[in-house]
């Protein structure tokens, strides 16, 4: 089986020339979101590492020197596409990635003929509190990702601030990328504190997916100074291929470490991703042009750049900040005040906006789920730093499904889904608002069907949903008849065998009964329907069945044996009573002259009690003459019983 390294590189071998071409005319600048700046005696150190889209452990040397003490510490990591929360082991702690650690979002982070990453991100965990000046190895272990074709986190970054009053001072600047990955991509920073290129300036980058330095690598040029090509396996996570290169380093008291398999020069080469670029800025920079440009024609959308960190010496004083959140955790839709001190003028950042207004001290924050803001202040020196404030939003429940009641019963339920490692308080009400039932697991049992609301409260914020619990129908209404016919009086003894039911309705013709059997005489000759309603507590929980007795009575046929057609008005037709009409279902007259000619004809399936018949015509529209004609009537019942009569009739003019 192809390994997740391989198949990477296998990709990137199937894009095209032409496709190159296309996209070489894109590009990104201003590719970059300040996160952090500071200014402090101390220094800063980093270490990274990736197990691409598979799992593995990732040793992280840092460089901390004696008696410092850790003032920041974030464990940065690359999403690409829409992963699921993630979590990885950080010398035994457990950090786990997700929404709320999001920092940017929504970017192109990869591209190839037939493997893309859209809506990539960058996150960030503070991990202050278990990071030690004392340690300077750092284990991560990455588990395997649950579902690496939708998404994966591909490449982690420990980040370290510390201070030291023995040291030196030193400006720190963190960028993180929030754009489409392209063949040239520029980091113009501008605006940070002033740079003293007396003494080490360090330039730090993230890269993924650079194979090699053959065709699949990178340019880093700083101020349209080329210093480098970078590309191949980083060494700490060599054992996975195509990983690309990034800076593992330290700076302090004015002086620049490179850690494992980076060293501290002005060029870069390789997995050899740290420089000294103080040969490359003038002295008293407030602004440095970074860019990358793909090697190649091969695979021009495959070298995203994560971030770039700049630490250097600087003339600018530390100096106290600070940002502040009337309270941290709000309502969905609810508003938070945010302050910040310290500054001159402010700029506030968000992953997912929701700020009243980004450049004042004081805005109001709106945001859509719990994020970090992120303020940058300048004093009226000119020197910057960052300040972060996290807004915790609580969030309603995930979702709500039910499970619908039998008709008429009370055996329904509502289920609510919700994140439960929060202590929400669930509430149901009816559709007025009366209060059923309380409790903390979001489940409620035995509900009829209805409408309901749902309260779910947590942390002083309360959410409702309406939710309808529907109903399934399972009565089957049935009756047996003895008998099924018969004659006039007719008494039938219905016996009810229906289903899933507890109230019955018998209808019939001229009668209704509320019993669950039923005995009834029919007096007359006709057709009965009998209908049996049977329902479940609740009338429309209803099913009906119907049957139809024939009960024969004493049918019968009165027969002239003399009609007059002359238009007096008087006996111009023959024609044929019938008694119990309704018990017939088809009839038949014929009648012949007395040549046995046929000289009328009749034949409907639908009776009444009386049928108007010969006028006296033949069918060649003569007038028959007087005489005797014979006729033959058939009829049969509804019971499928058939009758013939036969007679004659005389014709009078």
């Amino acid at each position: 089986m192809m390994s997740n390294k391989l198949k990477i590189k296998h990709l990137k071998s199937k894009f095209i020339i032409t496709l190159f071409l296309l996209l070489l005319c894109s590009f990104n600048i201003f590719s970059q979101t300040l996160i952090y700046s500071d200014i402090l005696q101390g220094g800063i150190t980093g270490n990274g590492g990736t197990a691409a889209f598979g799992s593995g452990t990732i040793n992280m040397p840092v460089q901390i020197p004696p008696n410092s003490t850790i003032k920041k510490a974030y464990l940065i990591a690359a999403r690409d596409s829409l992963a699921d929360d993630f979590t990885v082991t950080l010398n035994g702690v457990a950090y786990t990635f997700t929404n709320a650690s999001i920092v940017t979002n929504g970017f192109l982070a990869y591209s190839s003929l037939n493997f893309n990453r859209p809506n990539s991100g960058i996150h960030i965990l503070d991990v202050t509190t278990n990071t030690s000046p004392t340690v300077n190895n750092y284990s991560l272990v990455i588990p395997p990702h649950p579902n690496p074709l939708k998404g994966a986190y591909t490449f982690f970054y420990l980040y370290i601030v510390f201070e030291n009053p023995s040291l030196s001072k030193t400006a720190l600047n963190l960028y993180i990328n929030k754009y489409d990955v392209a063949p040239l991509i520029s980091y113009n920073i501008s605006n940070i504190n002033k740079i003293n290129n007396l003494k080490p300036v360090c330039l730090a980058i993230i890269n993924n997916s650079a194979c090699d330095t053959i065709q699949d690598g990178s340019y880093v040029s700083v101020n349209s100074n080329n210093i480098g090509l970078i590309g191949g396996e980083d060494f700490n996570s060599n054992l996975w291929t195509c990983v690309g290169a990034w800076s593992n380093f330290a700076h302090y008291n004015d002086t620049l470490f490179g850690l494992d398999d980076d060293t501290p020069d002005s060029l870069m080469a390789g997995t050899d991703a740290l420089a000294d670029i103080k040969s490359y800025v003038t002295n008293g920079d407030t602004a440095v042009d970074i860019t990358f440009t793909y090697q190649s024609n091969f695979a021009p959308l495959t070298n995203p750049i994560r971030a770039v960190m700049l630490s250097y010496s600087t003339p600018c004083d530390t100096f106290s900040t600070t940002a502040t959140a009337l309270q941290d955790t709000i309502c969905l839709d609810d508003s938070v005040q945010l302050n910040a001190t310290g500054g001159l003028t402010y700029n506030w950042f968000g992953a997912f906006g929701g700020l009243s207004d980004t450049s004042i001290a004081n805005p109001m924050a709106s945001p859509p789920q719990t994020t970090t803001y992120i303020v940058t202040i300048k004093n009226d020196s000119g020197c910057i730093k960052t300040e972060h404030v996290k807004i915790w939003v609580i969030q309603p429940i995930d979702s709500i499904t039910t499970t619908p009641t039998i008709c008429g019963s009370a055996t329904g339920s509502i289920t609510i889904h919700y994140n439960t490692n929060t202590n929400y308080n669930f509430t149901l009400y009816d559709n007025n608002f009366n209060p059923l039932a309380n409790n903390t697991t979001g489940v409620f049992n035995q509900l009829p069907e209805g409408t309901y609301i749902v309260e779910n409260f947590l942390n002083n914020c309360a959410f409702y949903d309406t939710i309808a619990v529907g109903y399934t129908n399972n009565v089957q209404a049935a009756f047996i008849r003895n008998p099924t016919q018969g004659k006039a009086p007719l008494t039938v003894t219905l016996t009810n065998i229906s289903n899933n039911a507890n109230q019955f309705i018998w209808l019939l013709p001229n009668d209704t009964f509320y019993s669950q059997h039923l005995t009834y005489t029919f007096i007359n000759g006709g057709s009965y329907p009998v209908c049996l309603v049977a329902y479940n507590n609740q009338p429309h929980c209803a099913d009906t069945t119907c049957f139809t007795f024939v009960v024969e009575g004493n049918i019968g046929l009165i027969i002239p044996n003399v009609f007059t057609p002359n238009n007096d008005g008087h006996n111009d037709v023959f024609s044929v009573q019938i008694i119990d009409a309704e018990l017939i279902s088809t009839i038949e007259v014929i009648i012949y002259n007395r040549w046995g000619e046929k000289m009328y004809e009749y034949i409907n399936n639908e009776t009444t009690p009386e049928l108007l018949l010969w006028d006296g015509v033949t069918s060649s529209g003569n007038k028959a003459s007087e005489g005797t004609y014979f006729y033959v009537i058939s009829y049969t019942t509804k019971l499928r019983k058939t009758v013939t009569e036969k007679g004659t009739v005389s014709l009078l003019r």
